[in-house]
C-alpha cells in the first residue's frame, strides 16, 4: 500500500516519465534500478517502447538465496542478470484492465511467462506453480506501464529457477518431517534417482507411524541390505504410473503399480482408501491428498501397503480381475460388503456383467449408489448371493434355493444352460454365460441381467 501511494502522489505531481525514470522516483525500487543498470538496460527500457514491466520491490531481491544478488551484480555475471531482468519485460503494454482470467505473454527475448486475474488480484510466474503477485498495479509511464510484484521472476531455463520450482517427489518427501522413514527406506532401496525422474507418478506416502505399526523387527530387517529386493517391492507398490489427484479418482478403480501389481483405490463420502484387496484389513486411508510435485503427486497414508501374494482370490478379489464385473465391484463397494464376501463362506454369487447394470432403466444403477439408498442396493446385491458353494455340475433340471437374506430363487438347468431368478416367468430369469469361476470361499458365475428380489415371499 506505502508503494501504491508513493506512485500515486508521483504520478499526479509531475509529467510523463519514461519507465526506468518512474522505477528511480520510488525508494522500494532501488535495487531493481541498480540492477538495470548493471545490467546496461537503461537505454532500452528508456526507448519508445511500448513495454510493461513487472517490478520487484528490494524485499523481492532480499528474499533471493544469500549471495545470489551480490553474485548477479558482478560484471562477469551480466549476461545471466540480463536474462532474468529482461525475464521481466513484455513487449506491449498491459493494464491490469486489459487482463483475462489467464494469458500466456512472451517476454522481450521471447520466454513465456504466465499471468492470472482472480477478482482483483494479479498474479504472474514462469508457470501456474511460481506465480508472484502484483502488489502495485497500472503505474503507467510515457513509454508503457510498471506492475510492482512481490517476488523476481525467474526462467525457467535460468540456473536459478529451481528456486522457483516445485520439487520433485522425493523433495517433497524430505520437506515432510513426518516422511522422514519413507526417505529413508528409498535411499536404502536406491530408489531415488527412479521417483526424482521425470515420470509423472502417483506415490501413496506412509507417514512415519505407519512404517512403525508394522510388526516388531520388520522396518529394521527390511532396511538391511541383504533384503533389499525385498524393500523394494514393497517400496515401489506404492507407486503408479501417472498422476492421479484425489478428484480424478471414481468410486472404485484398479490401478496397475509401476512394477505390474494390482492396487485397488476407492472414494467414498470424500475418504479416499487403498489397499492391494478392497477387505477392510488391507486398505489403508488417505490422510493427506493432493500434495504436488514437479513430477506427480503424493498422497500421505496411514498404513503401509503390502504387495499381494499368489494365493487363489477370495469372491471380490476374483471379480476385481475381471474386467466385465467392475461395476459390480464397484456396487459392493458401496454397499459395504467387501468384507462380507471376502470371508470364509463358502458363498456363491451370480454376478451381473457390467452391461447387465446399464440395462436398468436409466438412472437405476446412480440411484442406487447413492448413501442414502444403501439399504436398497444391499437388499438386490445379497439376492445374488447364496450361503453355499453350488457348480453348475451340481444343478437340477431345477431348484428352489435361499439366498443369505433368506429370499427364494430359483435355479433351472435345460439342456446345458443355467438361468435363474425371482421365479420361473421368462421376464425374471437371468442366464449364466460364465459359469464356475472358482475362488478361494466359494464360486461366482456370471450372469446377463441384475437379479431383482421378489416383492413379496412366494415358495
Amino acid at each position: 500500500m506505502m508503494v501504491r501511494a508513493l506512485f500515486s502522489a508521483f504520478i499526479s505531481s509531475v509529467a510523463a516519465v519514461n519507465i526506468v525514470e518512474l522505477a528511480e522516483s520510488v525508494p522500494e525500487l532501488a535495487t531493481l534500478v541498480s540492477a538495470v543498470v548493471a545490467g546496461d538496460l537503461v537505454d532500452t527500457l528508456s526507448s519508445e517502447g511500448p513495454f510493461t514491466v513487472f517490478a520487484p520491490t528490494n524485499d523481492a531481491f532480499g528474499a533471493l538465496p544469500a549471495g545470489t544478488l551480490d553474485s548477479l551484480m558482478k560484471p562477469e555475471n551480466k549476461a545471466q542478470l540480463v536474462d532474468i531482468l529482461t525475464y521481466h519485460v513484455v513487449p506491449q503494454k498491459a493494464t491490469s484492465h486489459d487482463l483475462g482470467f489467464f494469458q500466456r505473454l512472451t517476454t522481450v527475448e521471447g520466454k513465456p511467462l504466465h499471468v492470472l486475474k482472480l477478482r482483483d488480484q494479479v498474479l504472474v510466474g514462469a508457470s501456474i506453480q511460481s506465480l508472484r503477485t502484483v502488489t502495485g498495479a497500472d503505474n503507467l509511464a510515457d513509454n508503457g506501464v510498471a506492475h510492482i510484484i512481490d517476488g523476481v521472476l525467474l526462467p525457467e531455463t535460468s540456473m536459478l529457477a529451481a528456486v522457483d520450482k516445485l520439487p520433485n517427489i522425493v523433495e517433497l518427501a524430505e520437506s515432510v518431517g513426518d516422511l522422514s522413514t519413507l526417505v529413508a527406506a528409498v535411499v536404502a532401496g536406491d530408489l531415488v534417482d527412479t521417483l526424482t525422474s521425470e515420470g509423472p507418478f502417483t506415490v501413496f506416502a506412509p507417514t512415519n507411524d505407519a512404517f512403525g505399526a508394522l510388526p516388531a523387527g520388520t522396518l529394521d530387517s527390511l532396511m538391511k541390505p541383504e533384503n533389499k529386493a525385498q524393500l523394494v517391492d514393497i517400496l515401489t507398490y506404492h507407486v503408479v504410473p501417472g498422476k492421479a489427484l484425489a478428484k480424478d479418482l471414481d468410486l472404485f478403480q484398479a490401478l496397475t503399480t509401476v512394477e505390474g501389481k494390482p492396487l485397488h483405490v476407492t472414494k467414498w463420502g470424500g475418504q479416499v482408501r487403498v489397499g492391494a484387496s478392497l477387505s477392510s484389513t488391507d486398505l489403508k486411508t488417505v490422510t493427506g491428498a493432493d500434495n504436488v510435485a514437479s513430477n506427480g503427486v503424493a498422497h500421505i497414508i496411514d498404513g503401509v501397503l503390502l504387495p499381494p501374494t499368489s494365493a487363489q482370490p477370495n469372491i471380490v478379489e476374483l471379480a476385481e480381475s475381471v474386467d466385465a464385473l467392475s461395476t459390480l465391484v464397484t456396487a459392493i463397494v458401496a454397499g459395504d460388503l467387501v468384507d462380507t464376501l471376502s470371508a470364509a463362506g463358502p458363498y456363491t454369487v451370480f454376478a451381473p456383467t457390467n452391461d447387465a447394470f446399464g440395462a436398468l432403466p436409466d438412472g437405476t444403477l446412480d440411484s442406487l449408489l447413492k448413501p442414502e439408498n444403501k439399504d436398497q442396493l444391499v437388499d438386490i446385491l445379497t439376492f445374488h448371493v447364496l450361503p453355499q458353494k453350488v457348480l453348475a455340475a451340481d444343478l437340477d433340471a431345477f431348484q428352489a434355493v435361499t439366498t443369505v437374506e433368506g429370499k427364494p430363487l430359483h435355479v433351472q438347468k435345460w439342456g446345458g444352460v443355467v438361468r435363474v431368478g425371482a421365479s420361473l416367468t421368462s421376464a425374471d430369469l437371468k442366464t449364466v454365460i460364465g459359469a464356475d469361476n472358482i475362488a478361494s470361499n466359494g464360486v461366482a458365475h456370471l450372469i446377463d441381467g441384475v437379479l431383482l428380489p421378489p416383492t413379496s415371499i412366494l415358495v
